[in-house]
């Protein structure tokens, strides 16, 4: 005879996880598990992707179910077994008094029966309807259930959101990568095309240059040949008695006196191996540096200056008067510092100009962000938007924080400023010798703009 336990193991057996009732057409899924058909199919939802088994959670690649017959055939067997009035008494009786197991103890949670219920060993326990007690915890299990499934719904909207990110991610890198290659390209390109004009502006110049240096040659083998011959003509001429030598002697004299023509002297700078003419020795020892900047076309901006200083017609000079002058105090003019900014801002690339500063004793050259204080004092430097080199007192310093003394042996006549935009880079040089004084390394997210300042009887020039 089935035990109460055994026919309960039988009935969990064919119950359903998700409704928990039995099988109603039951099916298998990929992992092996049964459930009711509508159950899975509800349980899963009309998303897309990938599901999972509600009982053991592996994911299941394909929403496919199987029917199982013997499932369902066991199903049938344990409903048939649990309706027979006289299988369901002998099931679920009380092994001790043989009674049927209508009441639950909350106390000791189990089943028991009437006789157990008025014993010692419960009449001091809570005891309700067995039927009761189920439907509670039936609705407590349908309840943490709800969670579960609310739960489950929710990371597995979690990790639809995580795969579209890491698709989106991998899109956006992909095209990111596909930019950078396309403007490498294209600089590639920039640069081969500029290497191949300066390669033959270069063998245009060797050229013209070797051109003249052979016609020279050939001049001056002219100039040897004829003034050979003129010697030659000379040391006869003194061998011969008096009355011979002086036979057309005026003549002679003459022709023995002619200035000889020199040829004009092609100029080369040895020290570097360039050639002067058409490009200019600085430009190549830039290159040569690898600086690989276009010349910035640079003015003055008059909005920006000081209402001392004192700018020429053109915007390329200025210098501090002796008063100020009447002017608009716009919000872009500088009313502390005595400064003006360049005309142009830049936010890319890399740019090149030059500042003549001569002898002067006071200047402050380089950059400066468009957000750099205008009314009032403030320390020049990078905190303050301000990348530049100084002359103060005899000494040239780097605006730095602490100041960056630079020990010059040449104090420089004319400044070099070289933004790198991108790279994030000021370097200043002398220009004359392109000699490197300090280059200041930041992320730039602003506008930058040259940046002057001078004081009493200094010009700043900017050299075009």
């Amino acid at each position: 005879m089935a035990s109460a336990q055994e026919l309960e193991n039988m009935r969990n057996e064919a119950t359903c996880l998700i409704c928990l009732q039995f099988y109603m057409d039951p099916v298998s899924i990929d992992c092996g598990h049964n459930f009711c058909r509508a159950c899975i199919l509800q349980y899963w939802g009309t998303g897309q992707g990938s599901v999972s088994c509600p009982q053991c959670r592996l994911q299941i690649p394909q929403r496919s179910v199987r029917p199982n017959r013997f499932v369902s055939n066991m199903v049938e067997s344990i409903r048939r077994l649990s309706l027979n009035p006289r299988l369901e008494e002998v099931g679920i009786q009380c092994e001790e008094h043989e009674e049927k197991l209508k009441l639950f103890c909350e106390t000791d949670q189990r089943a028991i029966c009437v006789v157990c219920a008025m014993s010692s060993d419960h009449k001091d326990h809570t005891v309700i309807p067995i039927k009761e007690a189920a439907e509670l915890r039936k609705q407590k299990l349908q309840e943490a259930l709800e969670i579960l499934q609310k739960q489950l719904d929710e990371m597995s909207q979690c990790q639809r959101e995580e795969g579209a990110s890491q698709l989106e991610v991998k899109r956006q890198a992909e095209r990111l990568r596909k930019n950078i290659n396309a403007e490498f390209a294209k600089r590639h390109q920039l640069l081969t095309e500029e290497q191949r004009d300066l390669i033959t502006k270069l063998r245009q110049q060797e050229e013209a240059i070797l051109g003249q240096i052979e016609n020279n040659t050939r001049h001056i083998s002219k100039e040897i040949t004829s003034i050979n011959q003129r010697i030659a003509e000379i040391q006869t001429r003194l061998n011969l008695q008096n009355t011979e030598f002086l036979k057309d002697i005026t003549s002679i004299i003459e022709r023995s006196g002619v200035e000889i023509k020199k040829p004009t002297k092609v100029a080369v700078d040895v020290a570097e191996g360039d050639l002067i003419g058409p490009l200019q020795s600085r430009e190549w020892k830039f290159m040569l540096k690898g600086i690989f900047a276009a010349p910035a076309s640079v003015n003055l901006d008059p909005k920006t200056a000081h209402p001392s200083l004192i700018l020429s017609k053109d915007r390329i000079r200025v210098r501090l008067g002796f008063r100020q002058q009447q002017v608009p105090n716009n919000l872009e003019r500088f009313s502390h510092w005595p400064s003006v900014l360049g005309s142009e801002g830049f936010t890319s690339g890399r740019h090149y100009w030059e500042v003549g500063v001569g002898n002067n004793t006071y200047w402050i050259v380089g950059v400066a962000q468009e957000s750099v204080p205008r009314k009032e004092s403030f320390t020049h430097g990078p905190e303050a938007g301000v990348w530049a080199l100084r002359l103060l007192n005899g000494l040239y310093q780097a605006l730095t924080t602490p100041l960056t003394t630079l020990p010059l042996s040449v104090s420089p006549r004319v400044l070099g400023v070289y933004l790198d935009y991108a790279g994030g880079q000021v370097s200043l040089y002398d220009a004359d010798h392109m000699s490197h004084f300090f280059t200041f390394t930041h992320t730039f997210t602003g506008k930058l703009f040259p940046y002057f300042s001078t004081w009493r009887d200094t010009d700043l020039t900017l050299i075009r």
